[in-house]
């Protein structure tokens, strides 16, 4: 017991020395790593080695050096021009399409690292574009890639029926779904609300010259020069002074008589061969992670070493954006997650969740430990090991089989919005570099929000079946 009490102390300190003196918190969870395997385990090396994360490694490798080939190509710029204009430059609008569009395709069957890593890079520059906080635009996609997340087709729904099932109970496939769907539109809702989207709504209100036609032209005239300009309303053709904006809803260059966006938001961006081809390969490699159940790590690092050979001049610099420092934070934290998980903390935790007399103290532990644990590690792997954990208290016909489904399932995924989780990484990854400690200190607190929420609200799946 003390060895699993000093693992988990070491981890307390690592999270505060990085906290306090700026470290990368993945170098320090490394170094308190290896001395737990070389001082206290003494099994060496190799048992530190054996957790590091190989696939979430590659996975980050190849989707920012393919989203990096992307973006220094124009292809992204491209697509974020499309989508922009397919919203008719409304910014209020773009983070619930970037919602909808992850919890549409997870729920297809696609897993959510996938689906975030193909939307993450698109709708952060389009965030960036248009005034968008990052902390906007990379929660709702992430908390949109979950909505899908418990779809009867998706792995981590058919995990959890299929592990009840085996076990000799009866789950509720749509409830686990619907209920999943309907927690992550609530949080929508709140991210929109709390980070930024109610201002990007009453701007556009309040600024008529900002509403654009279905072709991308403004609405209204707009005339005169300097800081303000005269608007006529068409509808009521009386004269407004507004300050003059471009349609993203930045101010216009000083002394200018236009706005500072113009160009982009009238002229569509050219589309050329290389785009065309780096598109293509995009799109395939999505189809053949989603269908085929392939590595998107692999593919995506095979995609951009093809498009290098293909087209080295317009991939040059794509290297240089692969997020070295996050592929350091994220490995370091998960390996000493997975070296938890070998030397039998996590499992000693769970026993002593289940040793609690009270069904609703066990509920609730049980909970915890999944939202603690998945914000660091795969939630594919935590629901894994948390559903067999809690199958004796489940058969004793204590509490609900589909409220405590829901709720574990629930805790151990909304914390994928913390920077340390695989969907999270990735999008961190691709936030723009002047952005992403802002976009790390954001993720950060709304994840840690969610380690502590997570267990406390999912307790209202699990109640009616105690009462």
């Amino acid at each position: 017991m003390q060895v699993h009490l000093l693992a988990i102390a070491v981890l307390a300190l690592a999270f505060l020395l990085g906290a306090l003196r700026g470290i990368n918190l993945g170098a320090v969870a490394l170094v308190g790593g290896g001395a737990m395997v070389l001082l206290v385990t003494g099994k060496g090396a190799d048992e530190l080695y054996a957790a590091f994360p190989a696939d979430l490694f590659v996975l980050l490798i190849g989707v920012t050096f393919l989203f990096g080939i992307a973006a220094v190509n124009g292809t992204i710029e491209w697509v974020v021009d499309v989508l922009s204009r397919s919203v008719r430059g409304r910014a209020s609008v773009m983070p619930w399409l970037l919602f909808l569009i992850a919890g549409v395709v997870t729920s297809l069957g696609a897993l959510a690292p996938v689906v975030v890593g193909l939307v993450a890079p698109i709708g952060m520059r389009l965030a960036k574009k248009h005034g968008i906080s990052p902390r906007l635009a990379g929660l709702m996609i992430l908390h949109g890639a979950c909505c899908g997340n418990f779809s009867p087709v998706n792995l981590l729904g058919a995990t959890v029926n299929s592990t009840l099932e085996r076990g000799g109970l009866d789950p509720s496939p749509i409830a686990l779904f619907l209920a999943n769907i309907g927690y992550n539109v609530m949080l929508g809702v709140v991210i929109y609300c709390f980070f930024g989207g109610l201002k990007l709504w009453r701007a556009e209100r309040d600024t008529p010259a900002l509403t654009l036609t279905a072709a991308g032209q403004p609405a209204v005239a707009v005339a005169g020069t300097g800081g303000t300009a005269t608007v006529t309303d068409r509808r009521s053709e009386t004269p407004a002074r507004v300050a003059q904006t471009s349609a993203a809803g930045a101010p216009a260059a000083a002394g200018s008589g236009t706005p500072a966006q113009a160009a982009p938001d009238t002229q569509p961006l050219g589309f050329d061969r290389i785009k065309g081809l780096t598109l293509a390969v995009i799109v395939v490699v999505g189809v053949i992670a989603m269908v085929g159940k392939v590595d998107l790590g692999i593919l995506a690092l095979s995609a951009a070493v093809i498009l290098v050979v293909v087209a080295p001049k317009s991939s040059a610099g794509a290297a240089k954006r692969i997020a070295w420092d996050v592929v350091l934070l994220i490995c370091g934290v998960v390996t000493y997650v997975g070296l938890l998980n070998e030397i039998g903390t996590i499992k000693f935790v769970g026993d002593a969740a289940n040793s609690l007399g009270s069904p609703l103290a066990t509920a609730f532990l049980i909970c915890l430990i999944g939202a603690v644990v998945s914000a660091f590690a795969s939630s594919a792997g935590i629901i894994a090991v948390l559903i067999p954990l809690a199958m004796p208290f489940l058969l004793s016909g204590q509490i609900s089989v589909t409220g405590m489904a829901i709720a574990v399932a629930i805790s151990a995924t909304v914390v994928d919005s913390t920077p340390f989780s695989t969907i999270g990484a990735v999008v961190l990854s691709n936030a723009d570099a002047e952005d992403r400690d802002y976009t790390y200190r954001g993720f950060l607190s709304w994840g840690a929000l969610m380690v502590v929420t997570a267990p406390v609200l999912t307790m209202a799946f699990v109640l009616p079946g105690l009462l």
